[in-house]
This record gives C-alpha cells, structure tokens and sequence, in this order.
C-alpha cells in the first residue's frame, strides 16, 4: 500500500480550496518500470525515460502523483487506491475537471478501471496505449469521465480504444489521436512532442 500511503501525504500537504484553478495530474508508467525498477530498458524500444517524462509534466506547474508500483501489481487493487485518491482530492475542493489521470499501457488499464469507481463526468484521463482485443476481452471495462486515447498506428500490440468506448455508460468527452511516429509502442519511452503536446491541452483546456 506505499502508493496510497504517498498520495495521502501528498494530498494533505497540498490542501487546495475550491476557487483554485492548479491542475492535479496522476501519471500511471508503463508496467516496464515494475519489472525493472532500477533501470528499465526494453530490447525493441530502448530506455524507459521516466525521469525525464515525469520532468516534462512537472515543467508545467501541475501537482504530480506519481509513485513506483511493484512488481506484478494487482490492476484492480490499483484502480480503487487511484479512485480512493480522486474522491479525497475532490473532498479537499478540487473541482473535478482539474484532475487527469494520465496512464501509459499498463497504467492506462487501471485508470479505465478507476474511472468506473470515479464516475464523475468531469474528471479527465489520458490513454496511452491502453487498449487491444486482450484488454476488452479479460477486464469488464465501462468509462466514465472526459477521455483522450492516444495510440500509434505502427503499433501491432495496442491500438483504438473504439471498442469500449462504444461498450461504455458514462463517457462525457471522447477523443482519439492515431500517431504516425514509427516507433510503435515505443513512443511511450520518451517525453516527445507527438504525445505530450496533446495530453497538455487536453489537461489544460
């Protein structure tokens, strides 16, 4: 439970009231980095940057949570502590579109599933690359919330969240950007234009 032991201090020491207009943003890594901890590297796609991805977010004055998770951590377990830390940022008076929820593979996976405890229209998330016939088949997604998906179009492993979007009860927004990068899922690994300039308008609009 370090995750929600984190985000609980953090919360606390970033009460906000409710006329504040500072963007809080959850950002959910690949599974690459529970595997590989101390220096995540994919044969195919090279470094994981995560360093250098959470700097870029940061850079933009945002409060950031972002916390390591362990090896083979438990999607659903994750989804209720993220839900949990939502529903405590929106009691300290955090309007809910000032929230995002920014996961990448793995950790677009628990935020589709925390946004189904959520249920807030307002309350935004970002899906890099977090959907396939893999993921609709063996989880029981339904969105709820203001949705961007984000994918790459030369990538064989994931591709267009259409599927549940159209099999969802509670979606507010939606939109989707197909990349032409080339570099599969490997665009993820680093904090390039292509992905981050939409995710920031997508957080800041």
């Amino acid at each position: 439970m370090k995750y929600f032991l984190i985000i609980l201090l953090v919360l606390v020491a970033n009460a906000v009231i409710a006329s504040d207009s500072t963007k809080h943003v959850f950002f959910l890594h690949n599974k690459i980095l529970e595997d590989m901890p101390d220096s995540a590297y994919s044969s195919q796609y090279g470094v994981y940057e995560y360093d250098k991805i959470i700097a870029a977010f940061a850079s933009r004055g945002y409060v950031l949570y972002a916390d390591e998770r362990p090896e083979d951590a438990d999607p659903d377990q994750y989804s209720w502590i993220l839900a949990r830390s939502i529903d405590s940022l929106m009691k300290l008076g955090v309007q809910p579109e000032n929230i995002s929820v920014v996961g990448s593979g793995k950790g677009a996976l628990i935020a589709m599933l925390a946004s189904d405890h959520v249920r807030v229209g307002k309350v935004r998330y970002v899906l890099l690359s977090g959907c396939n016939k893999w993921v609709a088949t063996y989880f029981y997604i339904d969105l709820h919330g203001s949705f961007l998906s984000i994918y790459e179009k030369s990538d064989h492993v994931w591709s267009s969240c259409d599927n549940i979007r159209l099999s969802s009860t509670g979606i507010q927004k939606f939109k989707e950007i197909e990349l032409t990068t080339g570099l599969k899922g490997g665009y993820t690994y680093r904090p390039i234009d292509a992905w981050l300039q939409p995710v920031f308008s997508w957080i800041e609009d």
